[in-house]
This record gives structure tokens, C-alpha cells and sequence, in this order.
């Protein structure tokens, strides 16, 4: 895809200041006769330094460090000198990194007269870990995060100029790993259970690069990862780069949902989850990393065992094959495995470990709008449900849901073990719909009648067997289906109140959503 140039331009810009040359030379002159600047960004870890101009253009604003550059002066020496003068510090403290484009901006508040037709030849850099203070021109410095996010002090109060808006798009940190770690990359990091996982692996001291397409919804980057790629693994070279000095590889990221996205998004699933697969697990081979989960899904396994709610087996791991699978999700995921597994065989550098969830509930994840499985679906339902709790189906169709504080426990369990075939992330408690229903409306406190509709059912019954995974790690997932949906339920349930609050209806959250076909786009 070809590189779009940055350029911002002011709306009312028509004459010079003084208004002696005429509005048409004036303007024949800013657009061709530029002002060029050598700008600045500096970046640390996730964040960008801004300073707060004094003067025109843009007073008040938080800027980039840099300034004009004269005539016969170098373009890197002319950014650094000027950055150094703005900051106080000395040069030989700015080192640059990268560069980052040559941009065009126009502004109606330039000193040079009511207009200014600039050109910005921008470049990425770093400076020490020293005191900085401001030039006479500049009144405050703040160090804002990459992903645009602001302050608390400064939300709903500023918003970044376009022009550093865009530059926040392109900057890529500077990657710096504390070499005593173990360095860990999570993708989908901003999903439910990446950023569950990366939580607990920053806890127990790995250091974390988190990368995903989307940003976190429910949680801080600070919270899960040490460093958010906010990058598209549809794309190789955003893989090689997440994949950059990592030493183990959980590979969450995926496009997915529950039934009501599943089974009217075929095409997009199998597009975009078998690219990200793919690029991540050759980036990953490319790059050294030495241990590779991947995240497959209970949907694997063949629809010919799943189709008796009255007679539900657990599901063994060798009963993948011979292969009859759920959906375009399933068979893309057991294709996945099979590429990750042939990978460990003739790379053996290179340690492949599989889960297979089946079912992963719990808080900080999505609960409306179409995307949300069962269990958040169930207590949006119960929450806001005065008459009747709508379900899919006859209800009498099974599944066995895992908690996920077991979940993480199970793929940090497997990464660290020997074992390289798939193993079942699954509890055995298996229930109906009906009566899962019934369990979350007693925690809600409510006891409605059920509404069984037409819609996305997928399999009459599902359960996780765990004899293999007790096996081979002496441990299997245990918490108590009623005491995860509890806390599930107590997190929903303030989502609710807090949109509530807020004035926004909620009265259609007590309905189920199906969400239309997409189409994949490269370029979204």
C-alpha cells in the first residue's frame, strides 16, 4: 500500500496580514514558495514528548519539538540544534532514529502573516534521561502516550493538533527490553483473554509486548503489556516487527465472536484469521523466538460428536481426526495447528505448544453489541431483562464453560511444558442453556420466564474432556462455573448501570444481536 503524505491545511486562510499583496499572488506564494522546518518527535518507550507553544502558529498547543531551517544549514544538524535550544539541553543528548517523512501543513495564525505554507521534514529521535526544561517560546512539556490517549488532567479539555495526530499514527518505538526478562509478545493483547494473560505474565516479571489491530477497551496498555503495537498482523512486515528480539510468542489474535458473528462471517474469519496466523508464525520462525503457543478452539473438533444434547461426550484431543469441523472458524483453526505443528517438525528451534479453549468467560471483556459469547450475552440479559430472557434455540443445547483465571493458568501451564501436541482448556461442568439461563437470572436476583427464538445455535452439545491435560500437568481447570459467572455478572452489571448513568438506552440489551456479513478489508 502506498505511503499517504501527512498534510494539514487551515480553513480561512485568504489574504497576507498587512492585505497589501492580492489575495491571489499571496496565495501563488505560500503554495510555492514554503517555509521548511526540521520537526522532532521524541519518543521513550510508548510516549511522545510534546511542548505547549507560546507563540503563533498554533499557541497553546502541545507541539513537536524542531524549528526553521536557514539556508546552507544540514537538515539533521538544523532539528537537533533547534530541539536542543527548545529543550535546554545539550545536542549531543538527541540522537535520531529514524526518519519519519517530509509533510506539507498550512497555518491561518503564522507570525509570517495570517498564513504560512510549511514544509516538515520529520524524523523520529531520543534523547537521555535527563532534566528538561523550555525555551522562552515554549511554557510546558508532557509526555503523552503513542496511541493518542491524554492525560486525565487534560481529557475532554484539548485534543492533539491533526497534524501531531498523524505522526502518532506512524512512530514506531524504539524498541528497549530489560535483557534479565524473558521477552514475551501477546497478540490480540486488547482482546479478553490476551490482555487477561499478558496482566498475569507482567505480574509474575516477563516483559510484554502486547499487538493488536484495535485498542484495549477495558483496560490500560500500562496494565497488560510494557509496550502496545497497535499494528495489523494481516501484514508480514507488522509480524517481523512485533516478533523483533521476543523470546516466546502467544499468538492470540484473531477475528472472531460468538454464534451471532461466527456463522454470518465465514469469509472474513477464514481471510483474516489464516493471515495473521501464517505471517505471525513465519515472523516468529524469521526472528528466533523459541516457544510458540497458538490459541486454537474447541470448534475444531467434528460436528458428528457434538450433535446429541441428550448424549454429550467429552471431547478427546485425537478425536480432531479424522477432521469434520465447526465452521470456517473451525477449520481454520485446526489448519493453524496442523502449519504449527509442521513448523516445530522441521524447525525445531522453534517449541510449538496448542490449547484448544472451549468456552473462556469472564470480566473486562466484550458484552454487547453482536461479538459477545454466551455467558457476557446471558448477563447483559439478566441485567436488563424485565419480562422475559430471550435465548437462541430450544435451550436444550449443552456447553461447559471455563473461567478465565483457570484459562491463563492452563496457557502459561502448557508454555512451560514439554508437551507439544493440543491440549483441551475446557472445564467438564457441563449445563444447558436453560438452565445457565436460570443460574445467571438467581444471581441477577430474577426469575423470568425463558423466550426460546430462531437463531445461531452452533453444536447440540459441547464438553471439555481434561483426563490428558491432568496427565501431562498434574492440574486442570476447577473453578465453578456458578462462581465464575458471579463475578462475570457483577462486572456486567456495572457496565450496565454505568451506560445507564450516562443516559444512554439500554433497553435493547435484553435482545440478541446478529451481526450482518462483513467484508475483509487489508486496508481497514
Amino acid at each position: 500500500m502506498a505511503k499517504q503524505l501527512l498534510k494539514y491545511k487551515d480553513e480561512g486562510i485568504v489574504k497576507s496580514s498587512g492585505g497589501l499583496i492580492p489575495k491571489d499572488v499571496y496565495k501563488l506564494i505560500l503554495d510555492n514558495v514554503p517555509l521548511v522546518c526540521v520537526d522532532l518527535v521524541i519518543v521513550r518507550d510508548n510516549k511522545v514528548f510534546l511542548i505547549k507553544r507560546r507563540n503563533k502558529p498554533c499557541e497553546g498547543i502541545y507541539w513537536v519539538q524542531g524549528g526553521r531551517m536557514f539556508k546552507n544549514e544540514d537538515i539533521e544538524e538544523c532539528g537537533i540544534k533547534k530541539t536542543a535550544a527548545e529543550l535546554n539541553i545539550p545536542a549531543d543528548k538527541i540522537r535520531i532514529t529514524k526518519y519519519l517523512g517530509t509533510f506539507s501543513s498550512e497555518f491561518n495564525d503564522s507570525e509570517q502573516g495570517s498564513a504560512s505554507h510549511t514544509v516538515n521534514i520529520t524524523f523520529q529521535a531520543e534523547i537521555d534521561d535527563i532534566p528538561l526544561t523550555f525555551d522562552a517560546d515554549h511554557s510546558d512539556g508532557k509526555w503523552f502516550d503513542i496511541n493518542g490517549s491524554l492525560p486525565s488532567e487534560l481529557e475532554g479539555q484539548y485534543t492533539h493538533h491533526p497534524y501531531v495526530t498523524g505522526l502518532l499514527k506512524i512512530i514506531e518505538p524504539q524498541r528497549r527490553m530489560v535483557t534479565d526478562k524473558i521477552k514475551v509478545l501477546v497478540t490480540g493483547a486488547a482482546g479478553f483473554i490476551g490482555s487477561h494473560l499478558g496482566k498475569r505474565l507482567k505480574s509474575e516479571g516477563y516483559y510484554v509486548v502486547g499487538a493488536d489491530w484495535v485498542a484495549p477497551e477495558f483496560m490500560e496498555p500500562n496494565d497488560f503489556c510494557h509496550e502496545f503495537l497497535n499494528v495489523d498482523l494481516r501484514v508480514m512486515r507488522n509480524c517481523l516487527k512485533a516478533c523483533e528480539e521476543v523470546d516466546w510468542v502467544f499468538n492470540l489474535a484473531a477475528d472472531m465472536g460468538g454464534m451471532g458473528f461466527i456463522q454470518s462471517n465465514h469469509s472474513r474469519i477464514g481471510y483474516n484469521n489464516t493471515m495473521i496466523s501464517l505471517n505471525v508464525l513465519e515472523a516468529a520462525r524469521s526472528k528466533g523466538v523459541t516457544r510458540f503457543f497458538y490459541s486454537s478452539s474447541a470448534c475444531v473438533y467434528p460436528l458428528h460428536n457434538q450433535n446429541d444434547s441428550d448424549n454429550t461426550i467429552g471431547l478427546k484431543e485425537e478425536s480432531a481426526w479424522p477432521a469434520y469441523p465447526q465452521d470456517i472458524y473451525g477449520l481454520e483453526k485446526l489448519y493453524a495447528e496442523e502449519m504449527a505443528t509442521k513448523y516445530a517438525e522441521e524447525f525445531p528451534e522453534l517449541q510449538v505448544r496448542i490449547g484448544r479453549f472451549h468456552g473462556i468467560y469472564g470480566e473486562y471483556g466484550t458484552w454487547k453489541g453482536g461479538r459477545e459469547k454466551v455467558p457476557a450475552a446471558f448477563c447483559r440479559k439478566a441485567a436488563t431483562s424485565e419480562h422475559l430472557f430471550e435465548l437462541w434455540g430450544d435451550g436444550h443445547q449443552k456447553r461447559s464453560f471455563c473461567y478465565i483465571d483457570d484459562c491463563v493458568e492452563a496457557v502459561i501451564r502448557i508454555m512451560k511444558s514439554d508437551y507439544s501436541k493440543p491440549l483441551n482448556i475446557g472445564s467438564e461442568e457441563m449445563i444447558s442453556m436453560n438452565d445457565f439461563a436460570r443460574l445467571v437470572m438467581k444471581i441477577a436476583g430474577k426469575d423470568l420466564a425463558l423466550k426460546n427464538i430462531k437463531g445461531p445455535e452452533g453444536v447440540r452439545g459441547r464438553n471439555s474432556d481434561n483426563d490428558l491435560i491432568e496427565k501431562v500437568l498434574g492440574w486442570k481447570p476447577s473453578i465453578p462455573l456458578e462462581t465464575g459467572i458471579r463475578k462475570t455478572y457483577d462486572w456486567i452489571s456495572a457496565q450496565v448501570q454505568a451506560e445507564k448513568l450516562s443516559g444512554l438506552n439500554t433497553s435493547l440489551y435484553s435482545e440478541s444481536t446478529v451481526v450482518a456479513t462483513e467484508a475483509s478489508d487489508i486496508n481497514d
